[in-house]
């Protein structure tokens, strides 16, 4: 479980997050949906322990969070960044295989292993010249799923999503979204999204919270966002719609 409380966050005399207060309760993914610029990248970075908040205070599974300090009983959480952030000088099997290796515990064997199972859960493990690929001989989408199997190589409890989308044509977000889904249901992760686009919020959300100026104005399901979105709200997914929206199964 991820909670934050009355968060805020200044920097050089702004306050980029002000009183943020939401819940992720454990195996449930929450969605931060709102504009560039809103503060959804700052709460990625607090809640992974890079940051500190200037006020109130962050808690995994009851713990209240400090970065300054390693907690190696606390759950292990995983980052899918925005960029991918892959190793551009190395390899797809050793992008995904460093962080096995830090861990100091597993033989060659079984790190081989891992990579080519996680390379099957993202769709990649038939192509056996991928391994030898490095991320800039990769499309963008291949490139985000790679990353997606590096982190899910190291079995997190928490996944938090940077802009998972952004960047994709439409058929390889659906692709990125159903794979979301298809990690959530396998192991069950507590996941924490940041996005801009509406319709990763509403096919991949338990519950989305809309967040503008460092505050969120609205939150609830995404049926309620859609039914309930009151005139902030309602100008942002005005500005988003182009066509039919797809809500976590259905249409």
């Amino acid at each position: 479980m991820i909670q934050l409380e009355n968060v805020g966050y200044t920097l050089a005399g702004r306050a980029i997050l002000s009183a943020l207060s939401f819940t992720v309760p454990a195996g449930r993914t929450y969605v931060l949906l709102g504009p560039s610029g809103c503060g959804k990248s700052t709460v990625l970075r607090l809640v992974m322990g890079l940051i500190q908040p200037t006020a109130g205070r962050i808690l995994i599974n009851g713990v209240p969070l400090d970065g300054r300090k390693k907690n190696p009983g606390g759950p292990t959480r995983g980052m899918i960044f925005q960029s991918s952030a892959l190793f551009d000088f190395l390899t797809v099997y050793e992008n995904i295989a460093l962080g096995l290796r830090k861990k100091g515990v597993f033989t060659e064997q079984e790190i081989k292993n891992r990579v080519q199972q996680e390379l099957d859960h993202v769709g990649l493990g038939d192509d056996p010249d991928l391994l030898t690929k490095t991320p800039g001989q990769l499309s963008g989408g291949m490139r985000k799923r790679v990353a997606i199997a590096r982190t899910l190589a190291l079995d997190p409890e928490i996944i938090l999503y940077d802009e998972p989308t952004t960047g994709l044509d439409p058929i390889m977000a659906e692709l990125i979204h159903d794979l979301i889904l298809r990690v959530h249901r396998r192991l069950n992760v507590t996941s924490l999204l940041v996005t801009h686009d509406l319709t990763t919020a509403l096919r991949v959300a338990d519950e989305i919270g809309f967040l503008y100026q460092g505050k969120i104005r609205e939150s609830g399901s995404a049926q309620k966002i859609l039914e309930e979105a009151g005139p902030l709200l309602r100008q942002f997914i005005t500005g988003c719609l182009a066509g039919p929206i797809r809500i976590n199964g259905g249409w």
